[in-house]
């Protein structure tokens, strides 16, 4: 009823004005810009849990693998872990990535209580590393999406 007493040069000036209004409408982001402290942070962790596994994984049987031998390393990745939950917290949209970390936190507090319990064989700790290295790609594959600008 409201199109049908509106003329022609009030429709179009209407239709050009809504299309600008939606036009302006598209550089809307849903997340957090590229943060180059993250990526490299995350980087970072990903190395030490690799190492962490190689050298567990070379040394599972003997006295070089108990837990104590491997409490620095649990507290370097921990350090890192907790600098990435303080800035993905502090940077606006970036709830996707924040939730992420705190996953991996959760996977690490996890996986040094089991290593607390103790390693039997190599058998028991490969299974391991499949999921972090997915939880790690996840990461790493946002922020390079990030990176590039992708939406």
């Amino acid at each position: 009823m409201l199109i049908q007493n509106l003329t022609r040069p009030r429709l179009g000036a209407l239709l050009a004005l809504f299309l600008i209004l939606l036009q302006s409408c598209t550089t809307v982001r849903l997340i957090s810009d590229y943060d180059e402290i993250t990526d490299k942070t995350v980087t970072r962790v990903q190395e030490k849990v690799t190492k962490y596994f190689v050298v567990l994984d070379r040394t599972i049987g003997t006295p070089a693998a108990a837990y104590e031998n491997f409490v620095e390393t649990f507290d370097d990745i921990k350090v890192d872990l907790n600098t990435l939950k303080l800035r993905t917290a502090a940077l606006d949209k970036n709830r996707i990535v924040e939730d992420q970390i705190k996953e991996l936190i959760s996977m690490v507090d996890n996986l040094e209580k089991l290593h607390k319990i103790g390693f039997l064989n190599a058998a028991q700790i490969r299974p391991l590393k499949q999921p972090f290295d997915s939880a790690f790609t996840a990461i790493i594959r946002l922020q390079l999406a990030l990176k590039r600008g992708e939406k």
